[in-house]
């Protein structure tokens, strides 16, 4: 299993009732854009912000997640520029102590070894090896759950064919990226309820108090900006974007200019996706690509895709 995001946790956790599952992931904690930083004193979740029930399954997983002290309602229906602009669509839930906490409970009992960078993925045979650094690990069947360019990577390293048609549908997908300004607050950040905000126009795509959300016990921010200003500035320099952004924002004589911090999120939300929960590779060893762009997006569409790959793969034995 190549990463230990949603989809890779719950493909790993279906897995593990009948084969043993390694779990690898580049990154020092689990979850993927489930991910919540602390700087200080106060705590950011700075991925996904909140999740949403459309299908019976992930609905009965979400209740899982409440009744277990994990999850529970933020705010329901949409938000505008001005707060809530619409109180009867979907409940909007939010991570009870962090949303990176839900991860860390996916991953409790998975053999997951983070800090573990793949850089290939080579066929010997019937099986895979999968190389990280100096070691190789060798597998009957491969989930790979990463952003699907950096899965592609992977199999180009080491001279994997796709067929022609697994790959087109693999390259259709497009995401696209999200520049994430972290800031903790000399004071209120003044949000209106529920403590975020979604602007109609301008750099900023959504913010959010992460103080008012409920998971930080001193005034911090999140600001995620939109596509087109993250692509524009991707490759500007960290304290001008942040600049940018706290200032599109109003914060910037409340931010603690020490405790800011810029994060880079290249592939945030796939935009084209797979028809597919899961795709099979096909005429290889047991090989499954899954994760939010396959089947639908969000963090719905990543736990679906990694179940449905968990029972691709037990299916195919």
């Amino acid at each position: 299993m190549v990463g230990a995001g949603l989809a890779g946790l719950s493909a790993a956790r279906v897995l593990r009732q009948s084969c043993d599952v390694v779990v690898l992931d580049k990154s020092r904690g689990v979850g993927g854009r489930l991910a919540t930083r602390r700087i200080g004193g106060a705590t950011l979740d700075h991925g996904a912000q909140f999740f949403t029930t459309h299908t019976a399954e992930f609905a009965e997983i979400v209740a899982g997640w409440a009744a277990a002290g994990l999850a529970e309602p933020w705010f329901h229906g949409r938000i505008g520029p001005t707060g809530v602009a619409d109180a009867d669509g979907h409940t909007r839930y939010r991570g009870v102590a962090t949303v990176n906490a839900i991860a860390r409970h996916l991953a409790e009992g998975l053999d997951v070894r983070r800090n573990s960078t793949v850089t290939s993925i080579v066929r010997r045979g019937d099986r895979w090896s999968v190389v990280a650094g100096d070691a190789e690990l060798h597998a009957d069947a491969v989930v790979l759950t990463a952003p699907v360019p950096q899965s592609l990577a992977l199999l180009d390293a080491g001279d994997v064919p796709l067929s022609d048609a697994d790959r087109r549908s693999l390259e259709a997908i497009v995401y696209e990226p999200c520049l994430a300004v972290l800031a903790v607050l000399e004071g209120p950040a003044g949000l209106p309820e529920p403590g975020a905000v979604d602007p109609t126009d301008g750099p900023i795509d959504w913010m959010a108090d992460n103080l008012r959300k409920g998971v930080s016990t001193e005034p911090a921010v999140t600001i995620h900006a939109t596509p087109s200003f993250s692509r524009e500035r991707w490759d500007t320099d960290a304290e001008v974007v942040i600049d940018q952004l706290l200032a599109a924002a109003g914060l910037a004589s409340a931010a603690r200019r020490q405790d800011t911090q810029l994060h880079r999120w290249r592939y945030a939300r796939p935009v084209s996706v797979h028809p597919r929960r899961c795709l099979l590779a096909a005429g290889l060893p047991p090989l499954c690509f899954a994760g939010d762009a396959f089947g639908g997006a969000k963090v719905e569409g990543a736990v679906l895709s990694g179940l449905a790959a968990g029972d691709a793969l037990l299916a195919h034995r």
